[in-house]
């Protein structure tokens, strides 16, 4: 019966079925609207909807076979059966149930130019089949399930530029010499199929071939110089093959190639030299950024950002830059000014000093980090792609990454030891073993030698870890968008175990050292408890919020990765930019800036300086007076040692502070204007309990009988 309808349409359209001439094909496959540059989808061709703009997809199809056997329930294409139409130019015999296509089926076909055979069930093609179609340009053969091809074939086919084998399971060629019969073919596509192994000689016969399609196969290796031959080849796509190695002559000969298309290839010796002989290369296709600096003459990479950075620049926009520079600045100044002066205090306990001072040194290494980025940023702008695969590689951005790591490690090392020591000096106030100047010199050698292990392992085994510090431009191995990359264990063992870890155990100590302070306070009742709680409930807070707002999201995204999910390259520039760094540069605030000791020291130094020389006759009439005063004895028979009034007004504690003592003695509390005495008496047993939270020492190296009155819980 479709034979019948065959004829009857063929004999009603004087079986000029398509006259007008086939398209050259130079570009993707589908439909060229005339003389435009646009191109439409094949499938769209003769669909009774216009989509070229001058409609010249469904011109001549009024008389044609294009639609007539297109989308019916065909099996079988007999011998000869299309032998009466020998002027027809195009078939279509898609969407159809063909699984055989008898040897001598386009027998008398010799004008035939088109010929789509897609979406049907064919498994093999007969030898021979297509011998009399001497003139076909475009051969479908998509969504198939062909499973072997026959050399022979494709005999006869000399006039073919275009040949589609997309979405079958094609995984061996039988027989040498598949593409001895087609000299002219310009276009190959082989995507999607099964494809293991290709011999060095397999593609050396498509000399002519302008572009060729291996992609979604499951080649897992390229043998040397196989595209040697394709020296007129100008686009190659070999996109998600499982290929691990990429041969370093792999694109030799490949003089006119200007597509290249490499997605969901993750090859861990990709290099420069790889893409040296590709002088003309213009289009390059990656699944990551980082992949773009092996090929720095191509005018255009996708992607073309990884967050960090762009094809012009190492940070990837204006607020990047200017962040950079902020954080570095007040990163170095406030620890270098918490370092001077930690060194030039003369009252200054020397185990405390010691570890806020190496707190500082480590955060320090942070500023100098970010230094080294925004430098290096201010050096390639605008011509980032062309250095930055010497800069990833180089021996400067190994030790850049070195020192962010190390910085961030020792920090969290740091701190997690001094909470740990606050804790137990709280809630365990009249234990011995609290370290010396000298056992506190060995605690921070071991911490800062962990640190440097830390850093340094990723370096010392390049074997596994690869370009551990230079999977990014900033050189730091977070590793958010690779996560499953060289060395990913390490990274996840460091950024979300270790750090994660100390994390919980500085909240831990911190809300145990709170709650200790909370019971003794109601214990007491005393009336200012309040005011003192709520003052040091902010440092608290603002301690436990800093080390929260820097790991806990690090953590979560690094989780998120690992599970798969996607991750913004924008986000994971905030990260090493502004969220890692938080810490270094709040931490001399949190830790010294703020306390007592600092601030009273700066009001001396305001004090002697010219700005108060202008009252100092007023001052010394004052201070005379003041001495006059001081040498009253007070019935309590305690002297008060009145201050002289300074220029400079430095902000005081509101609280009352206690004086300790295990006898019955009289105390003062000094407020900002007035003196009250109070007098208490005190049993051993309660000596921790009167004390105020000002009195809790920074280190256990503070005796608890001789608290320093100056030294607040958190400097």
């Amino acid at each position: 019966m479709w034979f019948l309808l065959l004829v009857v349409a063929a004999c009603c359209s004087h079986l000029v079925i398509y006259s007008s001439g086939a398209p050259k094909i130079n570009e993707d496959p589908c439909f060229p609207c005339g003389n435009l540059t646009e191109c439409v989808p094949r499938s769209q061709h003769c669909d009774n909807r216009t989509d070229c703009s001058n409609g010249a997809d469904e011109e001549n199809c009024h008389a044609s076979m294009h639609k007539f056997l297109y989308e019916n329930e065909l099996t079988v294409v007999r011998n000869k059966s299309f032998a009466l139409f020998t002027h027809l130019e195009k078939l279509n015999l898609e969407m159809n149930l063909i699984s055989t296509i008898e040897a001598d089926a386009f027998v008398g076909l010799h004008n035939l130019t088109q010929l789509y055979l897609d979406y049907n069930r064919l498994q093999t093609l007969e030898p021979g089949v297509f011998r009399d179609l001497a003139k076909l340009k475009w051969l479908y053969l998509n969504h198939n399930q062909l499973r072997v091809l026959n050399s022979k074939a494709f005999y006869g086919l000399r006039s073919l530029e275009l040949l589609e084998l997309r979405l079958n399971h094609i995984h061996a060629v039988v027989g040498e010499g598949i593409w001895n019969n087609m000299p002219l073919l310009e276009y190959l596509v082989v995507r999607n199929n099964s494809i293991e192994v290709i011999a060095a000689r397999d593609l050396a016969e498509l000399t002519q071939i302008d572009g060729l399609d291996l992609s979604e196969n499951k080649i897992v290796k390229f043998p040397s110089g196989v595209f040697r031959n394709l020296s007129v080849l100008e686009k190659l796509n070999i996109s998600f093959n499982p290929l691990q190695v990429l041969q370093w002559d792999l694109f030799d000969g490949l003089e006119k190639l200007g597509s290249l298309d490499l997605r969901g290839i993750m090859a861990q010796n990709m290099s420069l030299r790889l893409f040296r002989p590709l002088r003309k290369l213009e289009y390059i296709y990656f699944s990551q950024f980082r992949y773009c600096g092996f090929a720095p003459r191509v005018r255009r990479c996708t992607p073309n950002t990884d967050g960090f950075s762009t094809f012009e620049n190492l940070l990837a926009n204006f607020v990047l830059r200017m962040s950079v520079w902020v954080v570095a600045i007040v990163t170095c100044v406030g620890n270098t000014s918490v370092m001077i002066g930690r060194s030039i205090m003369k009252h200054e306990n020397k185990v405390h000093s010691l570890f806020i001072r190496n707190l500082c040194a480590s955060d320090l290494i942070m500023g100098i980090y970010l230094l080294v980025i925004g430098s290096k940023d201010f050096m390639y702008r605008n011509a980032y792609n062309k250095y930055s695969q010497q800069w990833k590689e180089s021996l400067g951005c190994q030790i850049t990454g070195f020192l962010g790591m190390l910085s961030a490690e020792v920090t969290v090392l740091l701190l997690t030891y001094m909470s740990v020591e606050r804790f137990l000096c709280v809630v365990f106030p009249y234990r011995d073993s609290r370290p010396n100047v000298g056992q506190a010199v060995g605690i921070l050698v071991v911490i800062w030698l962990s640190g440097v292990a830390l850093s340094l392992v990723p370096v010392m085994s390049p074997g596994y870890f690869g370009n551990f510090y230079g999977s990014n431009g900033v050189c730091f191995p977070l590793h958010l968008h690779e996560p499953h990359g060289a060395g990913w264990e390490y990274s996840a063992f460091v950024f979300m175990g270790l750090n994660f870890v100390s994390m919980i155990v500085i909240l831990c100590a911190y809300t145990g050292m709170f709650i200790s302070i909370q019971r003794t306070r109601r214990s007491i009742g005393s009336p200012l408890s309040l005011l003192s709680d709520m003052s040091f409930s902010k440092r608290f807070f603002f301690i436990v919020l800093t080390d929260s707002l820097v790991w806990l999201p690090i953590t979560v995204i690094k989780f998120a990765a690992l599970l798969g999910l996607p991750i913004s390259g924008s986000m994971y520039a905030w990260i090493v930019i502004f969220i890692l760094p938080i810490n270094s540069a709040i931490n001399p605030i949190l830790y010294s800036l703020t306390t007592r000791t600092f601030t009273n020291m700066l009001g001396n130094l305001v004090e002697k300086s010219p700005c108060c020389a202008r009252k100092t006759k007023s001052g010394r009439l004052r201070q005379h007076k003041d001495e006059a005063f001081s040498g009253a004895t007070y019935t309590t028979g305690v002297t008060s040692v009145l201050r002289p009034v300074k220029c400079f007004k430095v902000k005081r504690s509101s609280e009352t502070e206690f004086s300790m003592s295990a006898v019955s003695t009289p105390t003062y509390s000094e407020s900002n204007t007035t003196k009250a005495f109070v007098s208490t008496i005190e049993t051993p047993d309660v000596i921790h309990r009167s004390s105020t939270l000002n009195s809790v020492p920074e280190i256990p190296s503070l005796e608890i009988s001789g608290i320093d009155s100056e030294t607040p819980l958190v400097t």
